[in-house]
Parts: C-alpha cells; structure tokens; sequence
C-alpha cells in the first residue's frame, strides 16, 4: 500500500475533537476558563481507569448528576501527588544547578 494523496483525509471539527483529546482539552480550558493541568489530569485519571473523558467532563465540569466511578477521585488525586513530587524534584534540580553555577 502506497501512501498518496488518496491517503490524505481532512478531518471535520467534529472529527478532530472526537478524535484528538489535547483539542477538548484546549476547549474546554478556554470555554470554561479552567486550569490547562488540572483538565489534563482529569482525563489522565479517565485514561488510566479505561473510562471515556466524558466521565470527569459531565461529572466536574458541567457538575451533570452521574453515576460515580468508585476509584476515579483516588487515581485523581494519585495524579495530583505523583505531578507535586515531579515539580519538587525539578525545582530542586533547578536550584541545585543554580546554586553550583555560582560556585
């Protein structure tokens, strides 16, 4: 199989909100004026429980009555945690780079 112009397909907007989650992402952070990590986190915790996006959407940010996902805050906050020791420990090589600069 060859790849050509044939191979080329033009995505609708729907389509690519459908189909990319960084785009729904990106909306929804704008249409609800909302925090860019903290939407990401969300539809990490949706990834790593196997549950569509639409979940945390409904649920949080619409505040929609749905059924709960019984592990869905304990992964989110799993998230939470694993993304503070991460900036901790950047901070901390960011300063010790820093601090070994000015020797």
């Amino acid at each position: 199989m060859a790849y050509d112009e044939n191979s080329i397909r033009v995505l609708s907007p729907d389509d690519i909100k459908q189909r990319f989650d960084w785009v729904r992402i990106g909306d929804l952070v704008h249409e609800y004026n909302l925090p860019v990590d903290w939407v990401r986190r969300g539809f990490e915790a949706c990834w790593r429980l196997g549950i569509d996006p639409d979940y945390f959407i409904n649920k949080y940010i619409l505040k929609q009555d749905v059924d709960p996902v019984p592990d869905f805050e304990a992964v989110f906050k799993e998230i939470i945690m694993e993304s503070r020791f991460r900036d901790q420990v950047c901070t901390r090589q960011s300063q010790k780079r820093i601090c070994e600069s000015d020797l």
